[in-house]
């Protein structure tokens, strides 16, 4: 009885020692299981992290290599409004100054800029427009001044004086050819009727060529005496 109490004794602590030695294999095996799938993750985690780093730095690239191409283009069409505005601003300012005088003459200016530059003059406005590879560039200014290049009506200083006469009995206001005061009313009109003409269709003047400007002074008879008033001209 003795020997076999023994005897059972020792078999379950054979069966508890496997046991034991069953579950450290399994154990073992899970652990080298799950250090399997976190590699596995880490490694995805690297390969998402590497794809994302290139996707943004091509992204990148791509923004600079469109960034450079676009700003050559914006440096021209700044170098030609610079251009353009500081020819606008000596014509007109050539334009004020002889229309300031009350001395009557003619003065050439000559134009400064590109010839593929088109200048367009009305009697209050100069503007000029280019083509460049990047589309068209305009620029205007204003004048303080009223005057009046050549339209329909004139295209010279002979032509305005033929123009007067015609409106004022045969007087042109030179000389002792003085104009009545009613005669200025008439030649208001005449100036009214070439600057809404030159507000539609301004006059483009051949940049290659000198630009006259030219100060007409007219002889106006009043109650107070002759009075002399000028109209200034622009014509090639």
């Amino acid at each position: 009885m003795a020997s076999r109490l023994k005897n059972e004794i020792l078999k379950n602590e054979i069966l508890k020692s496997e046991g034991f030695k069953g579950g450290r294999v399994k154990g073992g095996r899970v652990k080298d299981e799950r250090l399997k799938n976190e590699g596995l993750k880490e490694d995805e985690r690297a390969w998402a992290d590497f794809l994302i780093t290139r996707v943004g730095l091509l992204l990148f690239c791509t923004i600079l290599f469109i960034s450079a191409f676009n700003i050559h283009p914006l440096f021209i069409q700044q170098d030609a409004a610079g251009m353009m505005d500081a020819s606008l601003s000596s014509l007109a300012s050539y334009i004020e100054d002889v229309d300031s005088t009350s001395i009557q003459g003619a003065h050439y200016y000559t134009f400064d800029i590109d010839p593929d530059v088109t200048i367009d003059i009305s009697s209050k406005y100069v503007s000029a427009y280019s083509d460049t590879k990047t589309g068209r560039v305009t620029r205007a200014r204003a004048l303080m001044t009223t005057f009046y290049p050549q339209n329909s009506l004139w295209n010279s200083r002979p032509g305005l004086l033929e123009a007067i006469a015609g409106r004022c009995g045969g007087r042109t206001g030179l000389g002792e050819d003085v104009l009545e005061e009613g005669d200025w009313l008439s030649i208001n009109e005449m100036l009214d009727q070439a600057g809404t003409e030159l507000a539609q269709e301004p006059f483009v003047p051949d940049t290659m060529q000198p630009l006259l400007v030219e100060k007409v002074m007219l002889n106006i008879r009043t109650a107070e005496g002759v009075e002399r008033r000028g109209v200034t001209i622009v014509y090639q």
